[in-house]
């Protein structure tokens, strides 16, 4: 058995099941399980692939539109630093009008105590 997954059951839940189904299949005059039918755990196991599949899917696509999101956040950042620095460039680092670019004027800011 694998390490667990965090859940109550293995990572490989679903090759274990196919064994399974494979062993049931071969021994089906000889195994009787009460309760449940060849059919109903093929289906099961159908079933854990689709869902499977469908998560795999949004995990991918989750990491595409998070890697499209970091683009535009840094594309977004590179120009926020080079208004910032035009804007220091026109008006100087201790002018006010850095302030409403979102910086310090220089002579604000304060520099920390070194002991």
């Amino acid at each position: 058995m694998l390490k667990s997954t965090g859940n109550n059951y293995p990572r490989d839940t679903l090759e274990q099941a196919e064994m399974v189904l494979d062993g049931w299949k071969s021994h089906l005059s000889k195994l009787n399980v009460p309760n449940v039918a060849l059919e109903e755990f093929q289906s099961k196991i159908d079933e854990a692939k689709e869902k499977v599949q469908h998560a795999e899917n949004l995990r991918e696509e989750r990491t595409r539109v998070v890697k499209v999101r970091n683009d535009a956040l840094m594309a977004l950042w590179d120009l926020t630093k080079r208004v910032r620095n035009a804007a220091k460039a026109t008006f100087g680092d201790d002018s006010k009008e850095i302030e409403k670019f979102g910086g310090k004027p220089s002579r604000q800011r304060k520099r920390s105590a070194e002991f």
